[in-house]
């Protein structure tokens, strides 16, 4: 185990009871449609046990993402300084310079903030999407089904965008190792064709995630329009159609959220391979990083 498997391994604990807390929280959300649709059918009816329950709900999931921010702060800022404080030991022990460990511990910050953030980010879009998706198929069995069909070209497109964001990713790390390197110099050509091609790294993830974005809000206006169909057809009660309209809006924000997750999650991979070798990698590119196309960017 690496100097990130061990301190994880140590917080594992904690870093459990993060997620379990964040579980629930989502929880509480995914049946917040299901409160109010039952609540308004209720008043219709004149009738006040449905805004009983969503008065619980709504207090339960406050007070459990109250508890959930304050115990994450508490989680993750010591373990991000343990890493960090390992890593400078380890490698400067072992020679690797200082511009890559400095760069490596900035790394490490971004590990600790992937789980800190994104994990979360991720476990929330899980819900939002299963969730609401199971939803949908209570309140409506064929509206369910046209939302899973839905989600089919959607995970095409984001294994896609994964994909093509690992080399990027990697290029960028090894820009951040040497970064330090290239502001003592003080060179100021140098200095700009780092920095520029640090820029046209970013702009094609950009590029690539903004096109995935694209396909998917298409696909999302089509399953929007079959819902609205679905629910003026017929008779049906002003709470449910509500919250038929709200899972639908949760299933599809649900997508927004997972390009940006999987492409943290692309770089994760080789931050962590990084932070793990205490051997300071060789960088045959040099100190401003790999060459770029001129297609790159603008």
């Amino acid at each position: 185990m690496g100097i990130v498997d061990d301190r994880i391994a140590g917080a594992r604990r904690r870093i459990r009871t993060c997620y379990g807390l964040v579980v629930a929280e989502n929880g509480f959300d995914l049946l917040w449609p299901f409160a109010v649709g039952l609540a308004i059918d209720g008043l219709i009816d004149d009738r006040w046990a449905g805004v009983a329950v969503f008065v619980v709900l709504s207090l339960a999931h406050t007070a459990t993402g109250y508890v959930r921010q304050r115990y994450q702060s508490r989680t993750f800022n010591p373990l991000s300084a343990d890493i960090a404080a390992d890593i400078v030991a380890q490698q400067r022990a072992t020679g690797v310079d200082t511009a890559s460990v400095s760069g490596r511990t900035e790394l490490a910050a971004e590990y600790v903030g992937f789980l800190d953030e994104d994990v979360p980010v991720a476990i929330t879009a899980a819900f939002t999407i299963v969730g609401s998706l199971i939803m949908l198929f209570l309140y409506d069995p064929l509206l369910g089904l046209a939302a899973a069909a839905v989600g089919l070209p959607v995970f095409v497109v984001n294994r896609r965008l994964m994909t093509r964001s690992e080399g990027v990713y990697r290029d960028l790390n090894d820009l951040a190792e040497v970064e330090v390197d290239v502001i003592g110099r003080g060179d100021r050509t140098e200095s700009r064709r780092h920095f520029r091609i640090v820029g046209r790294r970013w702009v094609r993830l950009s590029d690539t995630e903004a096109a995935s974005w694209g396909i998917v809000e298409v696909v999302a206006v089509a399953l929007w329009v079959f819902t609205l169909v679905r629910v003026t057809t017929g008779t049906v009660d002003v709470g449910e159609v509500i919250a038929t309209i709200a899972y639908v809006a949760f299933y599809t924000a649900g997508f927004d959220e997972v390009p940006g997750v999987l492409q943290r999650l692309t770089r994760l991979r080789d931050i962590k391979r990084r932070l793990d070798d205490p051997t300071d990698p060789s960088d045959p590119a040099g100190p401003a990083g790999p060459e770029i196309d001129s297609s790159a960017g603008p």
